[in-house]
């Protein structure tokens, strides 16, 4: 056990983690297929995320779900479905707008966006009331100390267990997953990840899907995260006939919520005691990323690829989401735009009622911000 000024921080013990999935042979009897990103993983949470006895409970008992995962979908053979051929992915970083956009597409009744608690089951049985009730009630409580530690911020306002959800947690399942260092300070295992092929992980993210899809399925597909645009050859090698929508804004606002919702996650379950170590964190991230999805973009289609600005979303509203139901391939009549508009009004009232996230709470400046991203702003008109 390691002393620290905080408190003391227990670390996770990796074989007490993989020696149940070692016996299970969790993937189909090969073994562990993704053990050298739970190695790096657990690695970078020991030597930097200075987790506490809870945050240290939570992660075990996270890891420990993903292998249960891999283990219920060694089992499952969920037939092949047709929406998995060209589904639509929303990307953008928290705060960009891409979760306000992908909760408006859910109103229309031809798009099919996976709900939180079926990405974070995607195994799990759901033919009946009773065992869909008990999927429901697991996602609403994993959710509910996240929605704790971000009350009263404008941030999180669509993270409902029966509300569309972000398919990172079927990349964590995988342990390659991004998101991963947003609820924990693991700055080696993203470096490393930042290096890495996707593709495997996002096989068997299709394979997860797939599951959902099969129990729950219809219509046009459509998913969310914040940190595919980097990674979108690795994406695309596995969905080669995907469709794209960027959600851009000023990376001064994006890199405060990101931030934010990074240091409320990670307070609550470690020592971490200083904000202004998180910006600059994220900030350097971000610019690796931005690089990234640019040369990544150049592996995408014609025509397969929108990009969109936060400020058209919340201001021209009707005219974008026509925009994107016409990229989607989704006809919008005056019912459905009514559903969606409505949305976006209440969700607007939402956000002018919180308290906004700032770079410089967390060690930024939106003066320096704004020349260090005078490319990307000028490019996107953001």
């Amino acid at each position: 056990m390691r002393q620290h000024k905080g408190g003391y921080a227990v670390h996770l013990d990796l074989e007490d983690l993989v020696r149940p999935a070692d016996m299970c042979a969790s993937v189909g009897g090969r073994g562990m297929p993704f053990r050298r990103a739970l190695e790096r993983f657990v690695e970078s949470l020991n030597s930097d995320a200075r987790l506490t006895p809870d945050g240290v409970s939570v992660a075990r008992s996270r890891i420990r779900a993903s292998f249960a995962v891999q283990e219920r979908m060694a089992a499952l053979r969920a037939p092949a479905s047709a929406a998995l051929d060209s589904p639509v992915f929303v990307t953008g970083m928290p705060g960009s707008g891409a979760a306000l956009l992908h909760n408006l597409l859910a109103e229309h009744p031809g798009v099919d966006a996976p709900t939180l608690w079926e990405l974070q089951d995607p195994a799990a049985a759901a033919a009946g009331p009773d065992e869909r009730r008990a999927l429901i009630a697991r996602g609403r409580a994993r959710t509910a100390a996240d929605q704790r530690v971000t009350a009263g911020r404008a941030a999180g306002r669509f993270r409902e267990a029966t509300r569309p959800g972000a398919c990172h947690w079927l990349l964590a399942n995988a342990f390659h997953s991004p998101a991963l260092a947003l609820t924990h300070r693991v700055p080696g295992y993203a470096d490393w990840l930042e290096e890495q092929d996707l593709a495997p992980a996002y096989a068997f993210h299709r394979r997860q899907l797939q599951a959902v899809v099969h129990r729950v399925g219809g219509g046009a597909l459509v998913l969310r995260d914040p940190f595919h645009a980097p990674h979108l050859r690795d994406l695309l090698r596995v969905y080669p006939h995907a469709k794209v929508i960027r959600v851009h804004r000023d990376p001064a606002d994006l890199l405060a919520v990101t931030a934010g919702i990074s240091w409320a996650q990670r307070a609550a379950r470690s020592f971490a005691q200083n904000p202004a170590d998180v910006g600059p964190e994220w900030a350097g991230r971000f610019e690796r990323q931005l690089a990234a999805a640019e040369e990544a973009r150049t592996g995408i289609a014609e025509g397969a690829l929108l990009d969109l600005r936060h400020r058209d979303l919340v201001e021209d509203t009707a005219a974008t989401l026509r925009r994107v139901a016409e990229f989607v391939g989704v006809p919008v009549v005056p019912s459905v735009e009514g559903r969606m508009l409505e949305l976006a009004r209440s969700a607007a009232v939402a956000a002018r009622g919180a308290r906004h996230f700032e770079p410089e709470e967390f060690g930024l400046s939106r003066r320096q911000l704004g020349f260090r991203f005078a490319h990307y702003r000028s490019a996107f008109g953001v």
